[in-house]
């Protein structure tokens, strides 16, 4: 089956939309955990909820093959780097500030 570039680049813009999706929605569960009264529902919950929504997206890719599967996985990888730098640079910043504050 031959995929034409505006299914690939579509492919990687899915890819990448599903990538914000689950990780950002870990994101937000991660940061909830604290003031959450049942934690543990809300992790399954979470958890759940993300991995449906992103393998129905990948289905949903199927018909125009492993190609842009492939793209849509790349897309999603290429996201979570971008958020894992984002959000670590943000937590490494705000923590040293935290513990800068503790010193005095």
């Amino acid at each position: 089956m031959k995929i034409e570039l505006w299914q690939l680049a579509a492919a990687l813009a899915a890819g990448s939309a599903i990538g914000f999706f689950y990780f950002g929605g870990l994101w937000l569960t991660v940061t909830r955990i604290p003031v959450s009264r049942n934690p543990h529902l809300l992790l399954i919950g979470s958890f759940f909820l993300r991995l449906t929504v992103t393998l129905a997206a990948f289905y949903a890719l199927v018909p125009w093959g492993w190609q842009a599967m492939a793209a849509a996985l790349v897309g999603l990888l290429m996201t979570r780097q971008i958020l894992t730098r984002l959000k670590g640079k943000a937590t490494v910043t705000r923590n040293a500030g935290s513990q800068a504050a503790d010193n005095f």
